[in-house]
């Protein structure tokens, strides 16, 4: 009995392993490459769905992906191949009160990354930064509504960062930021025009 037992635990962690390592491209879920139609809904639908079944990665290839406020699912890698870049969406409304374009809040075995260190993910400070100002001259938002950073990790293990250019956060002089959580960053680069 132990020995079946024993089996049925390493075919659980095999099965588990596999999942971790299957690719999705973003085409299977309707995100659009464009730079001009917001993502927002598509991927966090994809993100969700990949969790769902046991965890895997969303890779993004070439193309301009515009998104809003997505949230991290434990077990979902985000892969940016080349020239492939995330670009956050100009509008402050798409954040939804939201610290960054990724957010993962409890969140563990993440990797946000790369495939040769092309990869982008730009959030457009300018035009985020004049909506803000807008919106906020109008009464529609508060003094408590953020500016987005690209990456927020609040309470999360095993957050891995590897060789992606970030870009133009529009939160002033943070590009990720880290409450009570375990972050790596290899080989990234940062590059804010101000």
């Amino acid at each position: 009995m132990k020995k079946i037992s024993a089996i049925f635990v390493a075919a659980l962690l095999c099965m588990s392993a596999f999942a971790q390592n299957k690719e999705y491209k973003t085409s299977y879920f309707g995100i659009k490459s464009n730079g001009l139609i917001d993502n927002t809904t598509s991927i966090q639908k994809a993100i969700d769905w990949i969790a769902e079944k046991g965890g895997g990665t969303l890779t993004f290839s070439v193309g301009r992906y515009l998104t809003g406020a997505v949230y991290l699912r434990s077990g979902v890698n985000i892969r940016l191949d080349a020239a492939a870049d995330i670009i956050g969406s100009g509008n402050i409304h798409d954040y939804n009160g939201e610290k960054a374009i990724f957010n993962g809040i409890g969140v563990e075995n993440v990797t946000i990354y790369a495939t040769r260190g092309n990869g982008v993910i730009d959030g457009r400070a300018d035009l985020v930064q004049q909506s803000y100002a807008d919106q906020k001259s109008k009464g529609y938002i508060s003094d408590a509504t953020p500016l987005p950073a690209l990456l927020y990790f609040k309470d999360c293990k095993n957050i891995k960062l590897k060789k992606v250019l970030y870009r133009n956060p529009a939160s002033e002089g943070e590009w990720y930021i880290s409450e009570n959580s375990s972050v790596s960053a290899e080989g990234c680069f940062t590059d804010t025009r101000k």
